[in-house]
């Protein structure tokens, strides 16, 4: 990523107590993202606040090669963020992992997801949850629901793959839900990534570019993969806030206007 002089070193701001311990707490920070003119993009989750708006990470299979798109919170509003392109150094480049920036005035401040201070011992198989937003089936005015799933934490991975993920686990992740969070408890640990049972399975290869032998690549096909919370943290510390100059492109951009096209365009299809 290319930083100004003039940007604030990014510095996010973490609640000193873990308070999200229930589905309505951890809904308050996982959102919705979606492209201006209203197709849903996929989950992300609010990680990280610092002056003049917050920090939200996604993936970057999600975002693809938008530069704005529309966060959408647990209270429906959507407001127009900024994705950051990728930072250049090694393996960034390949990290399925994206900051979106999130303009907000101090009075209008949002929950953050704790992250982890540790990372957990997959060994010991802890209770994960995934969340985010899965694609339904049939549009409605009001966006798709919020989910739920959990599973467990499982020792599967000794290296990184391609794309940074360094989690698998056994809680179902749905179309949509890729960027929402994983959390142990009311802590994050990463995020979604990948999903089990791909409709076209392939061939995994660590973050090293080596093909895994066949019986992990087996293994890797039945467990829904993410990006640990370490992963997270790291690219968070080197971000910057973006200047004047970045959040310039964000004029214009109009994120409630396709929701209202959305909703007459179902009135006329019920009257119809």
């Amino acid at each position: 990523m290319v930083l100004s002089t003039g940007c604030a070193l990014a510095g996010p701001q973490q609640p000193t107590k873990s308070v999200f311990s229930t589905a309505t707490q951890r809904q308050s920070v996982t959102v919705l993202l979606r492209e201006p003119a209203g197709n849903q993009l996929g989950s992300g989750v609010l990680v990280g606040s610092a002056t003049g708006g917050h920090w939200v990470v996604s993936n970057r299979h999600v975002v693809q090669q938008q530069k704005a798109v529309c966060v959408v919170g647990a209270d429906r509003k959507a407001t127009a963020a900024l994705v950051l392109p990728a930072r250049n150094g090694k393996h960034t480049q390949e990290l399925d992992l994206a900051l979106v920036w999130l303009p907000r005035s101090g009075k209008d401040a949002l929950m953050v997801a704790p992250l982890a201070p540790l990372r957990l011992d997959a060994s010991q198989l802890p209770l994960v949850i995934a969340t985010g937003y899965p694609t339904p089936l049939k549009a409605s005015p009001d966006g798709p629901p919020y989910s739920e799933n959990e599973g467990l934490l499982l020792p599967v991975l000794q290296r990184p793959l391609e794309g940074g993920f360094d989690l698998s686990y056994t809680a179902a992740v749905q179309k949509g839900m890729s960027g929402g969070g994983v959390f142990n408890g009311g802590e994050l640990i990463g995020i979604n990534g990948a999903h089990a049972n791909p409709l076209w399975p392939g061939q995994w290869r660590d973050q090293l570019g080596h093909a895994v032998d066949e019986q992990l690549n087996s293994k890797l096909e039945l467990v829904s993969l993410g990006i640990s919370a370490e992963v997270i943290k790291a690219e968070l510390k080197a971000a910057a806030v973006p200047g004047a100059e970045q959040l310039i492109s964000l004029s214009g951009v109009e994120c409630n206007t396709a929701r209202k096209q959305l909703k007459d365009q179902i009135s006329a299809e019920r009257a119809w």
